[in-house]
């Protein structure tokens, strides 16, 4: 893996979809009546080329199939911006996941399956100056639970992780919302925590 290489991917696919999100914004989505015909035209934007045939059908969209919750352009962005956010989120947990982990395999070591128990191997061999980076990838492994497992809410299983990282008192009514601010800072912290992790291995 080309870690760098893979950090630069992620990072202009994000940056890529923020300028669009605002772009559409400024526009008022456009004419959200022809979102039909946007996400069939989307559909030829890619070559779809998996390595073999797949066993799910291609289903055409149909006109009036596809409406946007929300009564107003500005409700509407809100919700799909929000959302991007969401999966944006999430996915960088899974590239996190795949990048200590082979940067902790090149080390020698083998940690186990889940982010946090990577996490957990790296902290004590961290240089304590850098602990927000991992604690705050510790707060990225917990948000991303929430979001998945419980609605976005914290429970005691999400907030116990939290403590992981050091978080004292925690909200547990809030409904958590991220920016892609957040994005860009949970970016940095494994960033910073891949550079150290290369440290350990040389």
């Amino acid at each position: 893996m080309d870690v760098d290489a893979e950090m630069l991917k992620w990072s202009q696919t994000v940056y890529g979809i923020a300028h669009s999100l605002q772009i559409a914004k400024s526009i008022h989505l456009g004419n959200l009546e022809s979102i039909v015909e946007s996400l069939r035209a989307v559909e030829s934007w890619n070559i779809s080329n998996v390595g073999f045939s797949s066993c799910v059908p291609r289903r055409d969209f149909y006109e009036g199939a596809i409406k946007l919750d929300g009564h107003t352009h500005d409700e509407i962005f809100q919700r799909v911006s929000e959302n991007v956010v969401q999966v944006l989120f999430v996915s960088l947990n899974v590239f996190a996941d795949e990048v200590l982990g082979y940067l902790i395999n090149k080390t020698g070591a083998a940690p186990g399956n889940f982010l946090i128990n990577k996490l957990e191997w790296a902290k004590p061999r961290i240089d304590s100056k850098f602990h927000w980076a991992i604690n705050g990838l510790f707060e990225m492994v917990a948000i991303r639970n929430a979001i998945v497992h419980n609605n976005a809410k914290w429970n005691a299983a999400t907030v116990a992780q939290l403590r992981l990282a050091g978080v004292g008192t925690v909200d547990e009514k809030v409904q958590i919302s991220l920016s892609f601010g957040d994005l860009f800072r949970y970016k940095r912290a494994l960033r910073t925590i891949s550079g150290e992790i290369r440290k350990i291995g040389t």
